[in-house]
C-alpha cells in the first residue's frame, strides 16, 4: 500500500506540471495590453517570449491554433500600437501605428467562395 503523503505529493507534482503547460499567448492576455501604458517587460511577463524580436516589433504566433500578433513599440519602450490575427476566422483588428491612415471612401468587400480538395 502507498503511503498517503507519497500520493498527495505525486498530485501535487501533476497539478504543477499541467500548470506549467498552460499557454501564455492567447486572445484574453492580448487584450489585457494598452497602447501608451505597458512597456516591453510588461508584455514579456503578459504574453511570453516573443516568436520574432525586430527591436520596435515583436511578433507572436500559434499555429495550432492559427494566430499571431504584432506589438508595436516606441521609442520609450511602451507599446504604441497592436495587432491581432486569426487565420481561422479570417480577422485582423488593430493596425500598424507607422503605417499611412487608410483610405477614406466607400467601403466595398468581396468575397471569394472557395472548395478545398484533400488529396489521399
Amino acid at each position: 500500500m502507498i503511503p498517503r503523503r507519497v500520493t498527495l505529493l505525486a498530485g501535487l507534482a501533476g497539478v504543477a506540471l499541467l500548470a506549467g503547460c498552460a499557454r501564455q499567448f492567447t486572445r484574453d492576455r492580448f487584450d489585457m495590453l494598452e497602447k501608451g501604458v505597458d512597456t516591453r517587460e510588461d508584455v514579456a511577463r503578459i504574453l511570453g517570449k516573443p516568436t520574432s524580436d525586430l527591436g520596435d516589433q515583436w511578433f507572436y504566433d500559434d499555429l495550432d491554433r492559427h494566430y499571431s500578433a504584432r506589438i508595436h513599440f516606441g521609442e520609450d519602450d511602451r507599446v504604441v500600437g497592436k495587432e491581432w490575427i486569426d487565420e481561422k476566422s479570417g480577422t485582423w483588428e488593430g493596425r500598424d501605428p507607422n503605417a499611412d491612415e487608410p483610405p477614406t471612401g466607400e467601403v466595398r468587400e468581396r468575397h471569394k467562395k472557395t472548395t478545398r480538395i484533400d488529396e489521399d
